[in-house]
């Protein structure tokens, strides 16, 4: 099974967008069983799929209240593709000072470990919050590759190489060994876009995807609809970017 971590330590940047839509063409275009793990106390992406959190949530499988995974997952209206739901008791992990923090490192490789043995999923997606907590900790440190939509700026530019190495700093760990790549994201047609663009080309730390994802307001109509931009919209420019990153993702997974 593939666990995959969207990951930036900046808002706005098209992180849950990226997670939900990843997850809904993995499950529509290639038939993957996916399992979605909203690691964000916001929980943006249960909200955006159109899941709420019933009687368990993320927060669940940290405080040891969850013996089994199936008490947490939801199914959604979407074949193949089911979520761990989030809400703002995940929040409190990082301020419980009776946490053991080792263990809840690998909450998430226990939760993925128990999911293999079962074979339930092909594709686990973490969407991750924008902080370095706990919940994203550990959602790294189980996971084999980890994305990180960019946003083409200043601001964005200048935060890169401290994320590499909040990341490798967990790949130290010896947890897990993962790759890391950047995907652009909110791209649009301007020469300040241009110019960041080939500026995170040469001097990002970590290897960017060729394709990127354009600015298009369908993708904020689609999260008020809560269905993915690719059903939303599936001919406006996001949902072709998405769907041509995804392929250029398989063929390097």
């Amino acid at each position: 099974m593939k666990a995959i971590s969207i990951v930036n330590l900046k808002g706005g940047v098209g992180k849950t967008v990226t997670a939900v839509n990843l997850a809904g063409i993995l499950a529509a275009d290639y038939g993957k069983r996916v399992l979605l793990v909203d690691s964000d106390p916001q929980g943006d992406a249960s909200q955006y799929i159109g899941v709420a959190p019933d009687a368990c949530s993320t927060a669940d499988l940290f405080d040891g209240g969850t013996a089994y995974y199936e008490d947490v997952i939801q199914h959604t209206i979407y074949r193949d593709l089911d979520i761990i739901p989030s809400d703002m008791q995940l929040a409190s992990v990082d301020l419980d000072a009776d946490i053991d923090r080792k263990q809840a490192v690998r909450v998430y490789a226990d939760l993925r470990d128990a999911l293999v043995e079962d074979d339930v999923y092909d594709v686990m997606i973490f969407d991750c919050p924008p902080s370095f907590s706990l919940p994203c900790i550990s959602a790294i440190a189980a996971s084999d590759t980890v994305i990180v939509p960019i946003k083409p700026g200043a601001f964005e530019m200048s935060g890169m190489r401290l994320l590499a190495d909040q990341i490798a700093s967990v790949r130290n760990t010896g947890l897990a060994k993962r790759r890391v790549f950047g995907l652009l994201t909110i791209w649009h047609n301007a020469d300040a876009t241009r110019q960041s663009e080939d500026w995170l080309r040469e001097h990002s730390p970590i290897p960017l995807f060729y394709r990127k994802i354009r600015r298009t307001d369908k993708v904020t109509e689609s999260t008020y609809a809560a269905q993915p931009v690719t059903r939303w919209s599936p001919t406006s420019a996001a949902a072709r970017d998405y769907r041509a990153w995804v392929a250029e993702l398989m063929e390097v997974e």
